[in-house]
């Protein structure tokens, strides 16, 4: 990592110039002024502002409140810099058109670094993460449950999870992030009622969620069907299963070996 402090507008330049070439990520610290044109226009009077530009040509330009950029160029835009009286950063975009111009009368601050980082962002707490749990861990639903099959397509929609209980009837699971409301129990419903038509045998329904809304659960009790409660994850340390979890063909496999045996 590189870092000048109060550095002037020539050494701000070749610091600015040689990065770019470098492909580094940059932040700088400054007062300027931010002019845009393409579709529309804008113009930010001069203040004092943070510039970040990344190697994969976005540069955003902030202020001291708020979240989101004051102004900004998306990924795939090419930036130089050049300096006359002031420092001009500029940042083009060819389709559609558009241009990002920075003019700064002083710089506080510029860095440069290499971020080492290929990841991709994993969302926590969602629909999702309850189904990979209690694949993981059907215990979760009830001692003995055995998932059979994921996203059992029927005609009135897809059944999250289907699998069986210790007495051998079916069991259809719907899944929801939040509070399960009435649409989830009617959708359960047609489910339940279209497996048990198909199999000829009983199916049990269950709603799978953090909670469950008081209409719900009076429906579910109206219509023989159950409900689960599996909390929400706040934290990523908080999931349940890991990356090298089961997959739901190996409880398959394990479910139906175990059968044989008996």
């Amino acid at each position: 990592m590189q870092i000048l402090k109060n550095p002037s507008l020539k050494s701000g330049k070749e610091f600015i110039d040689k990065s770019l070439q470098d492909e580094n990520s940059i932040i700088l610290v400054g007062s300027c002024v931010a002019k845009y044109s393409g579709r529309a226009g804008s113009f930010l009077p001069e203040g004092e502002r943070i510039i970040i530009i990344k190697p994969d040509g976005t540069l955003l330009v902030h202020q001291n409140e708020k979240r989101e950029p004051v102004n900004w160029n998306p990924p795939g835009c090419t930036a130089s810099v050049s300096l006359d009286q002031d420092l001009r950063l500029v940042s083009e975009r060819s389709d559609p058109e558009e241009t990002l111009l920075v003019i700064y009368k002083n710089l506080k601050m510029a860095a440069s670094f290499e971020l080492m980082d290929e990841q991709e962002l994993e969302l926590v707490g969602t629909e999702e993460d309850l189904v990979k749990s209690v694949l993981q861990n059907p215990e979760l639903v009830e001692d003995g449950f055995k998932p059979k099959e994921r996203e059992k397509p029927v005609s009135s929609g897809v059944i999250d999870i289907y699998g069986e209980d210790r007495e051998g009837n079916g069991v259809a699971l719907e899944f929801k992030r939040g509070k399960a409301s009435l649409s989830a129990v009617n959708q359960l419903s047609r489910y339940v009622r279209e497996l048990e038509n198909k199999v000829n045998r009983k199916v049990r329904g269950i709603v799978v969620a953090p909670e469950i809304s008081s209409g719900a659960k009076n429906l579910l009790t109206s219509e023989g069907l159950e409900y689960v409660k599996v909390e929400q994850f706040s934290s990523f340390d908080e999931i349940i299963y890991e990356r090298g979890q089961k997959k739901i063909k190996e409880f398959m496999t394990e479910n139906d070996a175990d059968s044989e045996r008996s």
